[in-house]
């Protein structure tokens, strides 16, 4: 098992993620020496760097973990970790600043959607950070669960549920990532992996239907 509920034994693990950010904006900045606001130049599909900034995060949504072999790039998106209208800024190019965008799947970034918590909540939910692996754990079954730690707790409860963390489709995600990876490791085999091909895209195609279902 392994210690973020994000991964798969397959998946490279976060690191480094608040330098890789560092470096992004000295790189956006070259172009756009007084921008401001980096959602506004990060978050399009046509721009390079969405693409970047999607690397720094493994192509993997931040708070559910899905990744870019299960879901096509236009799903990602650009969140604001704090709610870009909360009363914090002054204007939405205020909330733009790096350390507050995070890459997020369509779902997590629309259910998240306005949600706020108290400052001493934000390290407990920060993708950048390890703590939110400590908050979130996958249980036996593969299901996105609240730790032992944690499952007492009202915000956290909230978050859990605003992000409809626990449903079944994220455990599809998981299990997907698992047998995409596994079928990576085993291109020799050739009738197993193409079997184990047949099954990702079944399970795939269920995945679609649920979707389109919700």
């Amino acid at each position: 098992m392994v210690d973020d509920y994000r991964n798969t034994v397959y998946c490279q693990p976060y690191s480094n993620i608040g330098d890789k950010k560092k470096k992004l904006v000295e790189k956006i900045r070259k172009k756009h020496p007084h921008a401001k606001d980096m959602h506004a130049i990060i978050y399009s599909n046509k721009d390079i760097y969405k693409d970047e900034f999607m690397k720094i995060y493994n192509h993997k949504c931040a708070y559910c973990g899905v990744s870019s072999e299960v879901i096509t790039r236009s799903d990602f998106e650009i969140d604001h970790y704090i709610y870009e209208k909360s009363k914090k800024f002054a204007t939405k190019a205020d909330a733009g600043y790096i350390e507050n965008l995070v890459l997020a799947c369509h779902d997590c970034n629309h259910d998240k959607s306005s949600f706020e918590f108290p400052d001493e909540k934000y390290k407990d939910f920060y993708p950048d950070e390890k703590e939110i692996a400590k908050t979130f754990i996958r249980d036996d079954k593969f299901y996105i669960k609240i730790s032992e730690e944690k499952k007492d707790d009202a915000i956290t409860n909230e978050f859990y549920k605003k992000l409809n963390l626990g449903s079944e489709l994220h455990r599809i995600d998981y299990l997907l990532m698992n047998m995409i990876g596994l079928q990576e490791t085993m291109k020799d085999k050739t009738k197993t992996c193409s079997e184990l091909g047949e099954a990702i895209q079944k399970l795939h195609t269920k995945r679609n239907v649920m979707c389109k279902n919700v």
